[in-house]
């Protein structure tokens, strides 16, 4: 589902998100892996140019979800472990370098 303006909430769209006390959120996970795999060239790095079958998605580079949450590795690491507890999200591809991993829906 691409994301435009009237199905993004005001505070993606402002950036008040990154303040709010229980950042990040599962919906701001959401939110950041879907504006990066549908408007910011996601899609096509993982399909075209990393070759991942597309039925599959969205898919997302473990160092995609750092680079989301400004850099912050421990953040990225912890919501990361708590997504793949709760299988809200699982691994699709492993490499010597890159780990990815698919949004369930």
């Amino acid at each position: 589902m691409k994301l435009n303006n009237d199905s993004i909430k005001i505070k993606y769209i402002i950036g008040s998100f990154r303040g709010e006390p229980d950042y990040p959120t599962y919906e701001d996970f959401e939110y950041l892996i879907n504006n990066w795999y549908w408007n910011e060239g996601g899609h096509q790095f993982i399909h075209g140019y990393r070759g991942i079958d597309e039925s599959a998605g969205p898919i997302f580079p473990d160092n995609i979800l750092k680079e989301k949450l400004n850099g912050d590795e421990k953040v990225a690491n912890d919501l990361l472990e708590s997504l793949l507890n709760e299988n809200k999200v699982i691994i699709n591809k492993k490499t010597k370098f890159t780990t990815y991993y698919e949004v369930v829906i």
